[in-house]
């Protein structure tokens, strides 16, 4: 330092802390090309941000010596240590950025916060994820699950895999293809490869032909959640839909407006509407006796519950019996999911299968095939009962982070800020107490 720091006003009506001083690096007396002695040619000075100083910003303007061979012309400069390589700011300013993105803080709150360049945080985060994130894993996963996220309109998505045991993204790439997964095998080496035991996914046959070609050992199991959200939507509501245009075309109202209400009834489990009675019933109950009792009108955001929820599926039940063997089946077909023994399960699924095709009705049948088609993904739940739902939960991160930053136009930094988020450790607050 070559003069006590002074306080500056700025343009922007805030205050800067300027910083005076020389540079004592040692430069080389001898050109390193011709072996001949080098000059002094000029005293240069720049002018590098630095971390705030008690929030103001702080700026060192530091002079340095320029020197030039008596030869061959070559100018060498005085190394400044505490520069970042290709910009105006020190080392710890760089790492003072990091620090607060890390925490989850968004490029723009950064901008505000330190008061550089948006375009120069990005940069700054981003050349630091592709150094952490561009090795393969090194540590062993034995259960990974694969699926596709949605990144842009138009149905254009991502190929993301994710450790089930740690929730750690492992890859991501744009595109929901067999390139994708062909890619993700390059990424890792062989031998973190030969550790997997099983993945989960959806029936994506072009995820799992890959790993059947190239990762044979790794067991395929299908996500429990994807296949019966299948049956809700393949057998449950279209079976009701083609109730719903026949009572239409019968001009039979009741039954019509019996079935249209009814789709949410029908693709929950009956335990479920069970508690949602029971919490409505005790909600109602509550509000009777603190205001309607005492004739008080019910707060702002307090409503009562409907409490027939168990009451309106018996109805739907009794409307059609091909309705009622649909829904009677899906409880059967969920149960299988708990079965742990892979030859009670395979069983199990051959007599779902049956009762399906002896049913006749159009829809079961055709899921009935896709069982039998695909029974070994779903027999592999026994032997590893794994799930998607980590997986499903890295979905609702993307989505989070995308929504703080209005969306991101740089898929490559996106994919580094969510293997970065998910590996963020969960930060509980707590108050600081004195060690002595």
């Amino acid at each position: 330092m070559t003069r006590e720091p002074e306080i500056l006003p700025a343009t922007d009506g805030s205050s800067i802390v300027r910083t005076k001083g020389d540079v004592t690096s040692p430069v080389a007396d001898v050109c390193e090309a011709y072996g001949s002695s080098m000059h002094l040619h000029a005293y240069e000075t720049v002018y590098i941000r630095d971390i705030p100083v008690f929030t103001a910003k702080h700026i060192l303007e530091v002079c340095y010596q320029r020197h030039r061979c008596i030869v061959c012309r070559r100018e060498v400069c005085q190394d400044i240590p505490f520069k970042l390589s290709g910009h105006f700011i020190t080392r710890r300013y760089a790492r003072l950025v990091g620090q607060y993105l890390a925490l989850g803080m968004t490029n723009k709150a950064v901008h505000r916060l330190l008061g550089r360049n948006v375009h120069l945080i990005k940069q700054l985060e981003k050349h630091r994820l592709k150094q952490r994130y561009s090795a393969p894993p090194k540590r062993p996963s034995r259960y990974i699950a694969i699926d596709e996220i949605s990144i842009h309109k138009h149905h254009r998505y991502a190929t993301v895999v994710s450790d089930l045991e740690t929730g750690h993204v492992l890859f991501c790439e744009a595109g929901k293809k067999k390139q994708q997964v062909a890619h993700f095998m390059k990424f890792v080496v062989k031998k973190w490869l030969s550790q997997v035991v099983a993945v989960s996914m959806d029936m994506n046959a072009q995820y799992e032909s890959v790993f059947h070609e190239a990762a044979p050992h790794i067991q395929i199991v299908y996500d429990p959640f994807h296949l019966i959200k299948l049956y809700g939507d393949t057998v449950i509501t279209k079976i009701r839909r083609r109730l719903q245009h026949e009572a239409l075309e019968a001009d039979d109202k009741l039954t019509y407006n019996t079935l249209k209400g009814g789709r949410y009834i029908l693709l929950s489990n009956r335990s479920t509407l069970e508690k949602r009675d029971e919490q409505a019933r005790k909600n109602n109950r509550e509000l009777f006796e603190s205001y309607e009792q005492k004739g008080l009108s019910l707060p702002p955001g307090r409503r009562k519950q409907r409490t027939r929820h168990v009451q309106q599926l018996n109805e739907l039940m009794e409307v059609n019996r091909e309705l009622n063997t649909a829904y009677v089946l899906l409880e059967q077909f969920t149960l299988a999911y708990q079965v742990h023994d892979p030859d009670t399960l395979r069983t199990g699924l051959q007599q779902w299968c049956a009762i399906a095709n002896q049913s006749g009705i159009q829809e079961l049948v055709l899921f009935s095939e896709t069982v039998a088609r695909r029974m070994e993904g779903i027999i592999n739940h026994a032997r590893h009962p794994i799930s998607s739902g980590k997986l499903e939960g890295t979905n609702n991160l993307a989505k989070v982070i995308k929504r703080n930053a209005y969306g991101y136009v740089d898929d490559e930094y996106f994919f580094l800020k969510l293997m970065d988020a998910s590996r963020r450790p969960y930060y509980k607050p707590r108050s600081p107490r004195f060690l002595h």
